[in-house]
């Protein structure tokens, strides 16, 4: 009988430890490069694609993320009211190496900056979510960008890190 190609990766990443949440290293090696994926709003699913940098900052239990967020048009959101829409944006943050508060580590959160292609009728955003690490060891961000009107207007967002 034949492994499934997915039962087959799920064997082979718990046979080489590969932790659902990994720890965050301290240093946050690894975690910056590109992340691509998804984000639905009220007015559908747009492609996105993060840019980050992950420093240290001195002193501190928080690793500084700096980078550029860019989102495209997918075919998923082809019926949404701005479904052509494409635009890029730089963020600033912080990413937690231990858990604070109700935070746990991992906690992930930026802010907008400035735009760098600005669309007509279109917001940039703040995110608030989590970094992990997946079963197959590649990092994953998750959570909901912070846009529109009300902080609802936008729900989920996936990102993985595919490129260093």
């Amino acid at each position: 009988m034949k492994a499934k190609p997915a039962i087959l990766a799920l064997a082979m990443s718990a046979m080489l430890g590969f932790p659902a949440s990994a720890q965050i290293p301290a240093t946050g090696e690894g975690i910056g490069g590109i992340y691509a994926g998804s984000y639905l709003c009220e007015d559908g699913e747009h492609g996105v694609v993060l840019d980050i940098a992950v420093s240290e900052i001195e002193g501190r239990t928080e690793l500084r993320v700096d980078g550029t967020l860019g989102f495209v048009p997918v075919l998923a959101g082809a019926n949404g009211e701005l479904a052509d829409v494409a635009g890029s944006f730089t963020i600033s943050g912080f990413l937690l190496t231990e858990p604070r508060g109700a935070n746990t580590a991992g906690y992930l959160q930026f802010q907008r900056e400035e735009w760098l292609l600005e669309p007509e009728g279109y917001g940039s955003a703040n995110f608030r979510g989590q970094l992990n690490r997946r079963d197959d060891g590649l990092w994953q961000i998750t959570g909901t960008p912070l846009a529109g009107p009300t902080s609802e207007f936008c729900s989920d967002l996936i990102a993985t890190r595919f490129l260093p």
